[in-house]
């Protein structure tokens, strides 16, 4: 959350105060809308772990075969897609 935040500030020139109130308003918005049980999920969200577990897909689909490759590269160009949209 926090390279949001910094991207807040300095995309819309808001305080740090105002960008982090802000996140925290839109958080509590999604969670308002999804299962509780999702709740913890999003408050563990962040660009860095989404990297991480692309890269950890991607490392195993390479050891693991041509299949499973072309299925998590399937995977992660869906995921990025739905973010771009």
């Amino acid at each position: 959350m926090s390279e949001l935040i910094q991207s807040l500030q300095e995309k819309v020139g808001l305080t740090a105060e105002q960008a982090k109130d802000s996140v925290n308003h839109i958080m509590d918005y999604i969670k308002s809308k999804v299962p509780a049980s999702l709740h913890e999920h999003l408050d563990s969200l962040s660009i860095e772990s989404v990297k991480t577990k692309g890269a950890e897909m991607l490392a195993k689909a390479q050891s693991g075969g041509g299949d499973l490759l072309k299925s998590v590269e399937e995977k992660i160009s869906g995921f990025l897609h739905k973010k771009e949209s």
